[in-house]
C-alpha cells in the first residue's frame, strides 16, 4: 500500500519538548510510586533470618 505525504508527516513528527518533559515527569512520576511501594512492603521476615544466620556463620567462621 502507498503512502501519502500525510502518512510520512505523522512518522516522522517528533514530540514537542513539552510533550517530552510531560512523558519523562509521567515515567518518574511511576517510578517513584514503584518505589516506594517496595520500601514500604519492607523485607520479608524468612530474608531476614536468612540473613541473620549468615551473619551468625561468617562471625562464628572469624573465631
Amino acid at each position: 500500500m502507498a503512502e501519502g505525504p500525510a502518512d510520512k508527516s505523522a512518522k516522522t513528527k517528533k514530540p514537542s519538548e513539552a510533550q517530552r518533559q510531560n512523558a519523562n515527569a509521567m515515567i518518574a512520576s511511576k517510578l517513584r510510586g514503584y518505589y516506594d511501594g517496595i520500601i514500604d512492603e519492607g523485607t520479608p521476615s524468612h530474608l531476614l533470618d536468612l540473613l541473620e544466620r549468615l551473619h551468625d556463620a561468617e562471625s562464628k567462621a572469624k573465631k
